[in-house]
C-alpha cells in the first residue's frame, strides 16, 4: 500500500498538480491496487469548471502522453463544431453526361461527393424518388464518381486489426455511402440458413457457407466470417460467409464492410434506382474532377453537423470521425484534403485558442490508433476550453450520459452519478479510457480525463466507475 501510495504522489509532483489539495482527496491508490492496476500506466486529469476560471483540482501523471483510444474523437468533433459550425451541412450533386430525352439519358451520370460521413439508403433513396420525378427512367452510361474532395484512399493497406470486414475499418471517402457497409441478416431454415443483404446490393452474389447447428442459442451471428471478393467484367463480386450458426439463435443481424468503394457506390445505387423502377445496368467508375459545370440535381443533408457530432460521440462511429477530420481540412482550403492537412488544421485551430498541446498524435483523428497520443491534463484543457464557448454546451450534450445514453448507458445506470455526467469512451486491446463532464451533487461542476495503458486496462472499468461515483458524491 505505502509503495503504490508513494508513486502515486510522486506522478502528482510530476504531473505539476499539489500532493496536498483542499478537500477531500479519492482513494485512487486503494482502488488501482485492488484492481491491480500499476499506477504508472494510469493517467488522470481532473479540473474544476466553475468559480472563476479553470484550475486542475488533483491528477495522476497529468502532463503525460497517453494513447486515449476513442476519446481522441473529442478533439476531432470540438474542432470541426467550432471550425465548421453546429449548422454546417454536407452537399452531393448529379451532374448529366449527355441529355436526357424522353426519360433516357444517353450517357454518364456524375456523382460529385461533398464528403457527407452520413448518407445512408433512406437519403438515397428519396433521392432517387426526385430524381424519377424529374423525368429521368433510364441511364445508358456508367456512374461516374466523383470524390475529389479528399486525398484518395488506398484500399489495399492492411485494416487495423486485420479483419476487413469490421465497420469500424471503413476508410474516408468522399463520396462515402452507407458507411460503406451492409446488415447481414442470418435466419435458419429447414435448408440451412438464409443471407439477406439490409440494404440489398445489386448484382452481389452470396456465397453461404454457413453451418446451422441444433440447439440452443451459441454461436450467433458475430461469430460469423465475412469475406469479400473483387468481380471484374462478367463476374459479380461475391460475399462469403462462413461459420456455425446455433439454430435457437433465431433471426440476427451482423454489420459488414464489403467492397471497395466504387464497388459498393455501384451496388448500392444501382439496387435503390432499380427499386425505383429506374433501368440502369451499366458499370461504375472513380473520375476525380468530371463533375463540371451547375449540378443537375442537389442533395442536401438532412443533418447537421450538430447532428452528426452526436452519432459521432455517442456510438464511437470511426469512419465518421475521420470524414470530420478531412472536412476541417476542406474548409481550410485544402483540395483534395488528406489526413496531414486534417492534423495541421487542427493543430493551427489549437494555437489559435491558445492550445499548445506539443504531445499531440491526432493520427486518424478517430483515435483507432496505435500512435495516437495525447495527455490528460491537455485533453481536459481543450474540454475547459469547449466550456468557455456557447457552443460548448452542445458539445457537451454530444456525449452519451452515464446510465443513459450512447456508449454508457448500462454504466452506473440508477445510481445517483447516473445522468449527472457526459462521457465519451475508448478502447482499444491494452487501452481503456474515459473524458467529459460531470456535475457533482453539491453543483460544481469538472472536466476529467483517465487513460489506462497497459496489461491491465481491461480490468480498468471499475476503477473509472468508482471515480465517477466518489466525484458525483464529494467534488
Amino acid at each position: 500500500m505505502c509503495a503504490i501510495l508513494v508513486l502515486c504522489l510522486l506522478a502528482l509532483a510530476a504531473a505539476g498538480l499539489p500532493a496536498r489539495a483542499a478537500g477531500p482527496r479519492p482513494p485512487v491508490a486503494d482502488w488501482l491496487q485492488e484492481s491491480g492496476i500499476d499506477p504508472v500506466d494510469v493517467g488522470v486529469a481532473v479540473w474544476r469548471l466553475d468559480g472563476g476560471s479553470p484550475a486542475p483540482a488533483w491528477g495522476l501523471n497529468a502532463d503525460r502522453p497517453f494513447n486515449p483510444a476513442s476519446t481522441m474523437k473529442l478533439v476531432t468533433t470540438w474542432a470541426a463544431l467550432s471550425i465548421l459550425g453546429p449548422e454546417f451541412r454536407w452537399r452531393t450533386t448529379l451532374h448529366l453526361r449527355g441529355r436526357v430525352v424522353d426519360g433516357v439519358l444517353e450517357g454518364d451520370l456524375v456523382l460529385r461527393g461533398g464528403g457527407d460521413p452520413k448518407l445512408v439508403v433512406e437519403d438515397l433513396t428519396e433521392w432517387i424518388a426526385r430524381i424519377r420525378a424529374a423525368g429521368l427512367h433510364e441511364i445508358r452510361g456508367d456512374l461516374v464518381v466523383d470524390d475529389a474532395i479528399f486525398e484518395p484512399v488506398d484500399e489495399t493497406l492492411p485494416p487495423f486489426d486485420g479483419d476487413a470486414s469490421q465497420p469500424y475499418n471503413v476508410l474516408p471517402s468522399g463520396a462515402l455511402m452507407n458507411f460503406k457497409a451492409t446488415r447481414l441478416l442470418v435466419r435458419p431454415d429447414a435448408g440451412g440458413a438464409a443471407i439477406e443483404l439490409d440494404p440489398p446490393l445489386a448484382d452481389v452474389r452470396i456465397e453461404n457457407r454457413v453451418r446451422v447447428q441444433r440447439g440452443p442459442c451459441r454461436n450467433g451471428a458475430a461469430g460469423l466470417r465475412v469475406r469479400e471478393f473483387s468481380g471484374g467484367r462478367d463476374r459479380p463480386p461475391v460475399i462469403r460467409v462462413e461459420g456455425p450458426y446455433s439454430a435457437g439463435c433465431g433471426e440476427q443481424g451482423l454489420f459488414a464492410s464489403v467492397l471497395g468503394h466504387v464497388e459498393f457506390a455501384r451496388a448500392f445505387f444501382a439496387a435503390a434506382w432499380r427499386a425505383a423502377g429506374g433501368v440502369w445496368h451499366g458499370d461504375a467508375r472513380i473520375e476525380r474532377g468530371a463533375a463540371n459545370g451547375d449540378p443537375w440535381v442537389e442533395w442536401v443533408s438532412p443533418r447537421t453537423l450538430a447532428e452528426i457530432v452526436d452519432d459521432v460521440n455517442h456510438f464511437s462511429n470511426n469512419v465518421m470521425a475521420r470524414q470530420l477530420l478531412l472536412q476541417v481540412a476542406a474548409a481550410r482550403g485544402a483540395r483534395p484534403a488528406g489526413v496531414r492537412d486534417g492534423r495541421e488544421a487542427v493543430r493551427a485551430w489549437l494555437g489559435g485558442r491558445g492550445l499548445d498541446f506539443p504531445e499531440l498524435v491526432l493520427d486518424n483523428g478517430a483515435g483507432l490508433s496505435r500512435d495516437a497520443r495525447i495527455s490528460p491534463a491537455n485533453l481536459v484543457r481543450l474540454l475547459a476550453d469547449a466550456d468557455r464557448e456557447p457552443l460548448g454546451e452542445r458539445f457537451r450534450q454530444s456525449l452519451p450520459r452515464v446510465g443513459e445514453t450512447g456508449t454508457v448507458r448500462f454504466r452506473l445506470a440508477g445510481e445517483p452519478v447516473a445522468g449527472r455526467a457526459w462521457m465519451k469512451t475508448g478502447s482499444l486491446d491494452g487501452v481503456r479510457s474515459i473524458a467529459g463532464y460531470l456535475e457533482a451533487a453539491s453543483g460544481r461542476r469538472y472536466a476529467l480525463a483517465v487513460f489506462v495503458n497497459g496489461p491491465r486496462a481491461r480490468a480498468s472499468g471499475a476503477f473509472q466507475d468508482r471515480l465517477l461515483r466518489w466525484l458525483h458524491a464529494n467534488g
